[in-house]
Parts: structure tokens; sequence; C-alpha cells
């Protein structure tokens, strides 16, 4: 139903998709019209090649010649072996294009394979934009149930009982089939206890030494829970901006998921309407969402980060490139933002008066506020763009 941004911008290389479940991915590549498709979603056939994965060599052979030679492997991380012969063909056939895509790049960065050591190219995946949506963008639905296709064509069919189902069962197949079936944790109920308490604090920084006490597992089993989400695309952190990148690791990260239906169906919260405070968590990790999507999708090379004095002071997001700091943005839920919620981004400006200010707001019109511009989502991302 939607135009994707990555439909025109794909590599004619070789390249991996990966994106978390459901936000289109096979969608796009089956739309590339493939010579060649191996789905690893079938039982029989992940099998096949975990087996002998020199089957994939053999049914390029027999590929007619003058058909082309693109070929789309879904769900690739199921079977990493396939790779040492994708990296075999690649050196023998370079008019072959391998286009592999997967919900998580976990097993494949910890294998020996190591993404075909930068011979494929990376792109990600992410759940509907705004500018992807278009018309059919609506604030209240994405803060309430996000932007994965399905979820929001089904929203569209005003079938919000279904919607809130079917983000319910994502959040289930999630544990099933990510977790537990790709056996990245051993003990599941130590780990839905650690993602009760994560989801609970997103947006939040984290004292992973309180979630280690809490969810009654070892501190480097949260660590490594947190790192899990990670590889899976469910989540990502946001560290503190220090000159020093060592520094700046070593302090405590915030946690965002990436996709706010999702967030809400790990809560349990998606029969009631947001409350105001968390309408505010989640304005601020849309719009964090929508900034990693048009870094991601316009290669922009940003390194995004929070700002936090000792004292207290916060902006919420900087967004630099190199040593360069580029904008100051903090996300306010208020119609009309006023002199009182500039407190961070003066502390922010007296030290980087050179660094452009913005106060991001469900506001209709952009107006000036001091140091700062107060613009609405789509005027917020004009200007990034």
């Amino acid at each position: 139903m939607y135009e994707r941004t990555l439909k025109n911008r794909l590599p004619e290389t070789s390249f991996f998709l990966f994106g978390p479940r459901q936000v289109g991915k096979s969608t796009l590549l089956h739309d590339e019209k493939p010579h060649l498709i191996i789905d690893l979603l079938d039982p029989e056939l992940q099998l096949s090649y975990n087996k002998t994965p020199n089957l994939l060599r053999l049914q390029i052979d027999d590929l007619e010649p003058d058909r082309g030679g693109r070929i789309l492997i879904d769900e690739v991380q199921r079977v990493p072996k396939l790779l040492d012969i994708v990296h075999a063909l690649m050196e023998q056939r370079p008019d072959l294009q391998f286009m592999m895509c997967g919900s998580s790049a976990r097993k494949l960065r910890h294998g020996a394979s190591n993404l075909l050591g930068g011979r494929a190219l990376y792109r990600t995946m992410h759940p509907l934009t705004i500018d992807e949506l278009s018309g059919d963008f609506n604030l209240e639905s994405v803060l309430s149930y996000g932007s994965l296709p399905k979820i929001y064509s089904t929203l569209k069919q005003k079938k919000a009982k279904e919607a809130q189902d079917l983000l319910r069962a994502y959040a289930i197949t999630y544990l099933r089939e990510e977790i537990k079936a790709e056996a990245l944790v051993r003990n599941l109920q130590g780990f839905q206890n650690f993602l009760d308490i994560a989801v609970a604090q997103y947006s939040e920084q984290i004292n992973f030494s309180a979630v280690s006490r809490d969810c009654q597992v070892a501190l480097s089993t949260v660590r490594e829970y947190y790192s899990i989400l990670e590889d899976t695309l469910i989540g990502f952190f946001l560290y503190p901006y220090l000159k020093s990148e060592r520094k700046r690791m070593s302090r405590q990260p915030k946690f965002y998921f990436f996709d706010n239906g999702v967030t809400r169906a790990l809560l349990g919260s998606l029969q009631d309407p947001p409350t105001p405070l968390e309408q505010g968590r989640l304005f601020e990790q849309w719009i964090l969402q929508e900034i990693i999507r048009l870094n991601e999708y316009d290669q922009k090379d940003w390194k995004l980060s929070f700002w936090r004095t000792s004292h207290g002071a916060e902006v919420d997001f900087l967004i630099s490139r190199g040593t360069k700091l580029l904008y100051a943005i903090e996300c306010k839920f208020k119609r009309q933002p006023s002199s009182s919620d500039l407190s961070g981004l003066r502390s922010f400006h007296e030290n980087h008066p050179e660094v452009p200010c913005f106060v991001v707001s469900p506001v209709n019109q952009s107006y000036r506020l001091y140091f700062a511009r107060v613009l609405p989502p789509n005027r917020l991302f004009q200007e990034l763009k």
C-alpha cells in the first residue's frame, strides 16, 4: 500500500537488508524480481541447507544464464553456513547479486562469517516513516499503535481491536521465535522478567545494577540481554554526549524501542489510551525513531546522543557529524511550548551558542521562542533533510 523509501535506493551489488519482523523486507525484495528465492523460514529448507549448504551452488548453477543472477535469501541468519558459499560465489561469479535479508544479524556478527568481511553492503529497514505514510499519517495512531505496515493498514480500516490483537501476537512471536527458537538465551523466564523491566524504563537512563537486582539475574546477564534486544533490532541505545568516545560509552545510556505499538504491547497497555505522561515518552521515542530512519535511509553519517549536566539540565537529542555538533532537539508534547520548556536547551545554548536549537511539538505552525525554533514534526524532519 505504501511506497517505501528504500525501493529505489537498494544497492546494485550484493547486500544485506536487516530489520525487525514485519517491516516489509521480503515484500520489498520480492518486488525486485529475483531469479531464485530461498525462504529459510521453511523448516524443511532450513534443515536441508544446514545439512548441505552447497545446495545453493547447485541451484545457482542450474539457473539459465540469460535469466540473470539475482538471488534472494530470506532469513539468512537461520543458516549462517550459507555465507561461506555466498562468499565463494561472489569471488567466482561477479555477475551474481545476492540480496540477503533477516530480522537479526546476531548470529552472523558473532559467527565466522562476520557479514562477509564487508564484501556485501548493509542496509536497515524500519517501520513506516512519516513521509511513507504521507496523507495517511496520524500522530495519535503512531503514538498508540506504531507504524508497522500491517498494523497501520488495519487501523486505516477502523479495526483497532484487530490491530491490538496483532501487536500482542507480535510481542509473543518475538519472544518465541526470535529468542527461544534462535537459542539466544537459556533462561526464557529470566529474559521475560528483564524485558518487563526494560520496557517499563524506555527513554530513561539505565541503572544496570538496579535492573540486575529487580529481575534477579547477574549484571553481566543484564548487559547481554540488552545486547540481544539491540542485535535483534528490537531497540537501540542512546549514549550521553561527551567529547571522549571512551568516556561516552562508560556513562549510563538510555534505551528506546523500534516501534511504539510494540512498546505498548510489551507493556500490556494497548487497551487504554496513553496517559499524558506516556504520550510525552512515546512522542520522544517516535521522534528519535524518525531521526534514525532518516539518518540511515539518507546515509547522513550522523551520531546521535543526549546531553545532560551534573546538575540535571538535559536536552533530549544532539545530532553531530565527526566532531561538529549540528542540532540540539528537545521534545515537548504540548500544543504551545513556552519559555519554561527551554531550561535544558538554555543551559546547552549558553555553552554552544553556534548550534541551532529546536523544540519539536505538535504545534500547528512554527514560531521562534527566544534562541530556539518551535517546529511541528514534519517541519523538523524537513530541516534535518
